[in-house]
Formats: C-alpha cells, sequence, structure tokens
C-alpha cells in the first residue's frame, strides 16, 4: 500500500491506504498547487484526436476561481509527485444536490500509472463521507481511457429518463460547445457495491 493524504478533525495530514503507484500522494489541494492545474487539464486534452475535442476546449480550462471555491470546500484532491508537483487532480462538485466528478485529469507523461482510479476512489470516499447515495459524471462514451474506464470502476451509462436535470444541462451545454458523443454516468455508493 502507498500514501493517500487526508485531513483529519483537526487539519493535520494523515496518511491512508490506497493502491496509488510509490512515489506520489494524493491530498486535499492548496492554493499554491492551483497554478500547475490548468495546465495538467490542457495536456491532458492534448492526447485527445481533435475529431473528439475541438481545439476551443484543448485551450479552455476550469476558471481559477471555480477551483480555488472546490478547494475551500475541501472538494478538490491534487496528484503529487516526488518532487510535490501537481501531476493530476479532481475536482468534486455539487448539482442541484447530486455529487459531480466535475474535472479529472492526470498529466500524460503520468498516466497508465493507476493515478486516475486512485483519485475516482479519493472522490468516491468523500462522497461517501458526504452521505450522499452516488457520484455522477460525463465522458465520452467512445474513448478507452473515458467511459471504458469508469465503467470498469463500477460506473454505469445513465439512460436520458434516468438523468437528473442538471446533469442533462451538462450534456446540452457541452453539445452546444461542439462536443458530441458524451454519455452521464452514475456510481451507487453503498457498502456493498463499493470496490
Amino acid at each position: 500500500k502507498h500514501r493517500v493524504e487526508a485531513l483529519d478533525a483537526g487539519n493535520t495530514l494523515v496518511p491512508t491506504d490506497s493502491n496509488i503507484p510509490s512515489g506520489y500522494v494524493i491530498r486535499p489541494a492548496e492554493t499554491h498547487h492551483l497554478a500547475c492545474l490548468n495546465e495538467t487539464e490542457r495536456a491532458a486534452a492534448g492526447i485527445f484526436p481533435t475529431e473528439i475535442l475541438p481545439p476551443s476546449m484543448r485551450d479552455g480550462a476550469v476558471p481559477v476561481e471555480i477551483l480555488t471555491e472546490a478547494m475551500a470546500l475541501g472538494r478538490l484532491w491534487v496528484v503529487l509527485d516526488g518532487d510535490w508537483v501537481p501531476v493530476g487532480y479532481a475536482l468534486l462538485r455539487l448539482c442541484d444536490g447530486f455529487a459531480l466528478l466535475a474535472q479529472m485529469d492526470v498529466h500524460p507523461a503520468h498516466g497508465r500509472k493507476g493515478l486516475d482510479k486512485a483519485l475516482v476512489e479519493t472522490v468516491l470516499d468523500a462522497v461517501d463521507r458526504m452521505g450522499l447515495p452516488a457520484l455522477y459524471l460525463t465522458t465520452f462514451e467512445n474513448v478507452p481511457w473515458n467511459a471504458p474506464f469508469y465503467n470498469r470502476l463500477g460506473f454505469r451509462k445513465l439512460c436520458p429518463d434516468t438523468k437528473p436535470a442538471c446533469i442533462q444541462t451538462i450534456l446540452r451545454e457541452e453539445r452546444g460547445a461542439g462536443v458530441s458523443n458524451r454519455i452521464a454516468m452514475e456510481r451507487i455508493i453503498s457498502n456493498s457495491t463499493r470496490q
């Protein structure tokens, strides 16, 4: 087991067990991490073919104000490498009371090591502690490191009539921005289904 750090009730970092690779830690984001997160997001977007992710979407990034708000609420986690540089992050937002994995990126130079899975597990743990029944996300249906990846982690594709209204709105906004082949997924959280 390797280290994932979390804050205890006294806001002290404490290591927990995780399947994160050696040489990395996951911890709540701090202000000095924020500057690196947009760079990581753009690098991760760069691996998508242009026909899937339009150039206008590649250059965009989550506004720093949203990252700052999430950090203050304890809903932003970073993966730090051995030099304590952020190489990935996960952003949890509440969407009409539903837990939404709004953004998750790992820098391609650190990809294929299980960091993405460790980030998802970190967010699932947080959602469970919040007492919410599920985690939602939107993702590309046919990109191997998107919907098929989340499916392996226990997420399931939502049918149109089972999507919360706020998730439907997000999908409409994505289509309006020129992004297609997006779906909504859900992971039910309970002791009997946690992996």
